[in-house]
């Protein structure tokens, strides 16, 4: 089949297409929903209830059209958005677009082991956080230099099924009111003007590394030599990339709406300061086997985002200089030691209050959503470099909103270092 063939031909997919279609924004999903989202959801339903479920829906869609240019690229362009960026403006701005990228995965990378660390301390208590942190970043450092990704990647991935099917199942059984939860709920209200909550539940969901990196799982997917997906219509491509953008975020939107419902029903009103507040949340349906299941959830949505990211970064720097994507070259050894041993400087500074990490995270995501952004939405409106793929008029308005909204987050952190 020629590639004209593939851009022009109209196909629909199968059910079994969709559903074999679920994959890349599933393990995007898993990354994102790690400890910053787990405590920023838990604290908007300790501190107000329902009130702020209307946010998570508003992350949600954000996080859709935020996501939706690297299927645009990935697709349709055959590339990932680092060598797109690379190709269209050159080497030196894709180097600058994987600094930035950089900085924020270290920051979250601390952050995230630093979660899997808490969750290791509840089964060995007598270890500190900080030798925890040093156990999880070498165990993933490890698996990432002998190549053994995928086996831990479907563990982890099982982990983190069971946290969320723990949550589901309290959300239902807590007893909470389907009416108060949507009166409440979606009443579009952010109690005492606290719109730090909405920003950090954006800040959480809208990670500046993720459309680079799905657009990478989805030239991996779609364009494999050898593979079924290779041989489909470009149309046909894009309508199972964008199911499983849609069902990925509904599963993060369902995962977080019902953390928030957990915490409204067994820690309103009061606050969450650590892991063991939060399990209360579960309390009610797994009694005293909470802890256990929450510890082993929160280890794994941690572990899996530190591991995932530990891989992303050889790939990222081959993307963005045009080599060739070799994880056993030097090259990209070197960015496996640095994604490991970089964070566990911040592992050390913060250890004694790891809820800083996830905050300096969130304040770091928040400040580069608007540049990386703008890159992306820049390269999918070129109609030089997308052709006739390049956005269309009510998607340009879309974008725009979106990078309203980051521009907005990135004036909230800021003006936060000034303003306490």
């Amino acid at each position: 089949m020629s590639d004209q063939n593939n851009n022009t031909q109209v196909t629909k997919p199968s059910f079994g297409q969709y559903l074999k279609a679920v994959g890349p924004a599933i393990v995007i999903s898993a990354v994102v929903v790690g400890p910053g989202s787990v405590t920023t959801a838990s604290s908007m339903g300790a501190q107000y209830r329902y009130t702020l479920l209307w946010a998570v829906v508003l992350a949600a869609v954000c996080a859709f059209f935020y996501q939706l240019p690297a299927l645009q690229v990935g697709i349709n362009k055959q590339t990932t958005v680092m060598e797109a960026v690379r190709q269209r403006f050159g080497k030196p701005m894709a180097l600058v677009l994987f600094a930035l990228l950089t900085t924020s995965a270290i920051i979250f990378q601390a952050g995230n082991f630093s979660g899997a660390a808490l969750a290791m301390q509840f089964f060995f208590p007598n270890v500190s956080i900080l030798v925890w942190d040093v156990i999880m970043i070498l165990a993933a450092f490890i698996l990432v230099w002998i190549g053994k990704y995928n086996i831990l990647e479907n563990f982890t991935k099982f982990l983190v099924i069971v946290m969320v099917g723990s949550f589901v199942i309290t959300a239902f059984g807590s007893g909470a009111s389907m009416g108060e939860v949507v009166s409440e709920g979606f009443s579009f209200k952010v109690p005492g003007g606290d719109f730090y909550l909405v920003l950090a539940m954006l800040a959480t969901t809208m990670v500046p590394d993720i459309p680079v990196s799905l657009s990478a799982l989805h030239k991996e997917r779609y364009f494999r030599p050898g593979s079924f997906e290779a041989s489909l219509p470009t149309n046909t491509k894009m309508k199972m990339a964008r199911f499983d953008l849609a069902f990925g975020q509904i599963v993060t939107l369902l995962i977080t709406a019902a953390i928030i419902v957990c915490a409204a029903t067994t820690i309103y009103p009061g606050t969450v300061s650590s892991g063991a507040d939060m399990a209360k949340q579960l309390t009610p349906v797994l009694g005293r086997y909470a802890g256990v299941l929450f510890a082993f959830g929160l280890w794994g949505a941690a572990f899996s985002s530190g591991l995932f990211r530990i891989e992303l970064l050889p790939l990222l720097f081959n993307q963005a200089i045009g080599k060739d994507e070799d994880m056993k070259a030097g090259r990209s050894r070197i960015w496996m030691i640095l994604g490991a041993g970089i964070p566990l400087i911040f592992c050390a500074l913060y250890g004694k209050s790891p809820a800083q990490l996830i905050v300096l995270a969130q304040a770091i995501n928040g400040l580069l959503l608007p540049f990386i952004f703008a890159i992306i939405w820049r390269i999918t409106s070129d109609k030089e470099f997308m052709g006739e793929h390049r956005n269309k008029t009510w998607l340009n308005v879309v974008f725009c909103v979106i990078f309203v909204i980051t521009c907005f987050l990135a004036f909230r952190v800021f003006r936060g270092f000034f303003v306490k």
